[in-house]
């Protein structure tokens, strides 16, 4: 068998997609980072007249934006397929139809951004994450960061330390 041949790719897909415990594992970390999320956001509102006039929702902004992005990328990251070789197969064929699918000649992963292409032997390829979901986190990240800049930028004089 050479390199070239969609055998090939199938034959040699150690480290590629993504395993089961490791899937569980970020998911599991990025569940409880949207809890976390959630309970500040909860907090901030169960103390809303400790808080500086006009600073909640800036802070509710941020959690929810930081819950979004998350929770878009887990979704996204739910199109990745395992790391067995007929899962990645039938990916392929999910995506791009059995007749590309069976040109196939090796995988391409990333994580940030979020992809999972099969490389096609006439060159291009198949991926495999919606289009929509890259773009759809780096806005909700993008809005998070300036709404986090924009706190910083109206926050009130900082407050003197008393002795």
């Amino acid at each position: 068998m050479s390199h070239g041949t969609p055998d090939a790719a199938r034959a040699s897909t150690a480290g590629v997609g993504i395993g089961g415990i490791a899937l569980l594992f970020v998911l599991m970390i990025g569940l409880v980072l949207v809890v976390s999320l959630i309970g500040y956001l909860c907090s901030c509102v169960a103390r809303r007249d400790q808080l500086p006039p006009g600073r909640l929702p800036f802070r509710a902004g941020i959690a929810l934006g930081g819950c979004a992005a998350v929770l878009v990328y887990l979704w996204g990251l739910l199109y990745m397929p395992s790391d067995d070789a007929h899962y990645l197969r039938e990916a392929c064929a999910e995506a791009g139809g059995a007749e590309r699918a069976a040109g196939v000649v090796g995988y391409e992963t990333g994580f940030v951004p979020l992809r999972f292409v099969c490389r096609l032997d006439g060159g291009g390829g198949i991926s495999t994450i919606p289009s929509w979901i890259n773009p759809t986190v780096g806005a909700l990240v993008a809005v998070t960061l300036i709404l986090a800049a924009a706190a910083l930028l109206t926050r009130g004089p900082a407050r003197g330390r008393r002795s």
